[in-house]
């Protein structure tokens, strides 16, 4: 997918946000609920501190908000903002985008085998 990905490119160095920011973004859009940041810790595959960082980077942008936890004071929620979703939603259709610039340059036979070999894998519910 060699130069399929200007799109994106573009878009992250203009948003300058990283796979882990992305990738935070992406957990607390797809969830649809508030974390605590050891959750998004492991939802990510980083260290407690490397989380941290993370989320501390997406609060100060507006893209995540924080607030205490009703049951236990000492732990705090994160959330997605409403600029912290159109972020995710701009960052999934330049993703889109590349795919279908992808999928535009295959002959009809290639995207044939391409559907049926995708057909085969597990699908997600």
């Amino acid at each position: 997918m060699k130069g399929q990905s200007k799109t994106m490119f573009a878009l992250l160095d203009e948003l300058d946000l990283s796979m882990s920011h992305i990738k935070a973004l992406q957990v607390l859009a797809d969830c649809g609920c508030e974390l605590a940041v050891k959750e998004v810790s492991e939802q990510l595959g980083l260290s407690l501190p490397g989380a941290s960082r993370t989320v501390d980077a997406l609060l100060r942008r507006g893209y995540l908000e924080r607030r205490e936890d009703e049951q236990d004071r000492r732990m705090k929620r994160i959330g997605i903002t409403p600029a912290g979703r159109d972020v995710a939603r701009r960052i999934v259709g330049a993703r889109l985008e590349g795919l279908e610039q992808f999928t535009d340059s295959l002959t009809p036979e290639q995207r044939t085998r391409l559907m049926d070999a995708l057909a085969e894998l597990p699908h997600r519910t």
